[in-house]
């Protein structure tokens, strides 16, 4: 079974929710992921994008995967 539940750090340790639905002395595997409020994410995509802006390869690579795409008709299908 499994399920998130959101919690903080409190002096150095993970502060659960009054009410959890585990028996006492259940065995758990504690996942964490810091949560990153929606400013931040925007920080971070917009560090992100142009990233390869002065990468002289790109252009290059983009022909080739369009050459491949269009060369490329999918397989025969056949119908009975």
């Amino acid at each position: 079974m499994t399920f998130t539940i959101k919690s903080k750090i409190e002096k150095g340790a993970i502060r659960l929710p009054k009410r959890v639905a585990l028996a006492e002395g259940t065995r758990v595997i504690v996942k964490i992921e810091r949560l990153v409020k929606a400013r931040e994410k925007q920080k971070i995509v917009a560090e992100l994008c142009g990233a390869w802006s002065s990468d002289k390869t790109i252009p290059r690579i983009f022909e080739e995967l369009d050459t491949e795409r269009h060369q490329y008709f999918g397989r025969e299908v056949r119908f009975a």
